[in-house]
């Protein structure tokens, strides 16, 4: 990958500042450009927001009013499709949104905010599908109550890959973003997944989602039935909302 191979070329202050936040994450040069203004040849792609896209006249383009995912298709495209690593380390932080990171020996590859658990292993096998490694691990982190079980079992029954679970005390600073908290979660060795998962949701997880769906909604109170349904991975908590609101 040579020396500023992409280029964020926009008017949009918000975009521009995500991107530019998502590639400093990821410790990747880049050049500024305003719309108009030469792309130099060592470029290999530019990012841009959906709506700028037909103002720009350069091969690798990538548009999307999402700077994270414009950064990742961006260093998809840069690293090729087929990339093959010594170890590939998959970092997840679980809970209602997980966060996900990528880390190929040892350089953070890509990073997505998820909106469910059963969101991570489409998310898992998008990322295997045009990556390969000598090595394959997956780190689930020690947090995320029922969340956390709902991934491993996901993970246990569908993907042949060691699964560890790793301490997150003192991983990640309060306040920082989920993804932040998988990237420390994938840098971080854990102890092996050897249990087999079951999901047999106890008294006081049914109570913290009937309480996660008071805060969801404002005032609505799951029942316990629907709780139970929620911590088996059947009905997505805001599923779980909209029919407790018709009973």
């Amino acid at each position: 990958m040579t020396s500023c191979a992409i280029a964020i070329v926009t008017e949009r202050p918000r975009f521009y500042y995500e991107a530019v936040g998502e590639l400093k994450n990821r410790s990747m040069p880049f050049l500024s450009l305003k719309l108009g203004q030469e792309i130099p040849s060592r470029v290999s792609v530019v990012l841009t927001t959906t709506q700028e896209r037909k103002k720009i006249n350069f091969p690798n383009v990538v548009a999307n009013e999402d700077a994270q995912a414009a950064v990742n298709e961006a260093l998809r495209i840069l690293k090729g499709f087929g990339t093959r690593h010594k170890k590939l380390i998959i970092g997840i932080d679980p809970g209602r949104k997980p966060g996900v990171a990528v880390v190929g020996d040892g350089k953070i590859i890509e990073t997505q905010n998820l909106n469910s658990p059963e969101d991570v292993l489409k998310c898992i096998k998008d990322f295997l599908a045009v990556h390969s490694a000598n090595e394959f691990i997956v780190r689930v982190g020690g947090g995320g109550g029922i969340y956390k079980l709902q991934i491993l079992k996901l993970l246990q029954e569908n993907l042949r890959l060691r699964t560890e679970i790793v301490d997150e005390t003192s991983t990640t600073p309060a306040g920082k973003s989920n993804t932040t908290a998988a990237i420390n979660i994938a840098l971080k060795e854990g102890r092996p997944l050897s249990e087999k998962i079951k999901l047999s949701p106890k008294p006081g997880e049914i109570k913290n989602l009937q309480k996660e769906s008071r805060l969801l909604s404002g005032n609505i109170t799951i029942s316990r039935k629907l709780a139970e349904e929620v911590a088996k991975g059947k009905l997505s908590l805001e599923e779980a909302i909209e029919i407790q609101k018709k009973i």
